[in-house]
């Protein structure tokens, strides 16, 4: 499998909850031996993830450090975005396919009242 950084920055998440395919898992490992800027954005993704465990664990503030909450705070904010923007396109694509999906069928009908 070639595996590009959206593919694997995509598959960052599911990668990590070890819900990804032997094969994908293998691909991307292979990636992140090799590319940088990737590495960063996993470890990144582990850096939201243990931010919304101290949040969901209610720590004491001495727990972390402002910097740090700030950090997390900004990737956890560019996760969301990320997110957001796949529901929107499916949202888009769910929409254009009901819109062509309606359009077929007044065009059928009206091609059945014609004869």
């Amino acid at each position: 499998m070639n595996m590009t950084c959206k593919i694997a920055m995509d598959l960052a998440e599911l990668y990590k909850a070890g819900i990804v395919s032997k094969e994908s898992a293998e691909a991307i490992k292979r990636h992140l031996r090799s590319c940088e800027s990737c590495r960063k954005y996993y470890k990144d993704c582990e850096a939201a993830s243990r931010h919304r465990f101290l949040v969901n664990n209610a720590l004491s503030e001495n727990d972390v450090t402002h910097a740090e909450a700030r950090g997390y705070a900004a990737i956890s904010r560019k996760l969301r975005r990320h997110r957001m923007l796949q529901l929107m396109g499916i949202g888009a694509a769910m929409g254009i396919g009901a819109a062509a999906l309606t359009a077929g069928i007044v065009m059928m009908h009206k091609g059945s009242t014609e004869h």
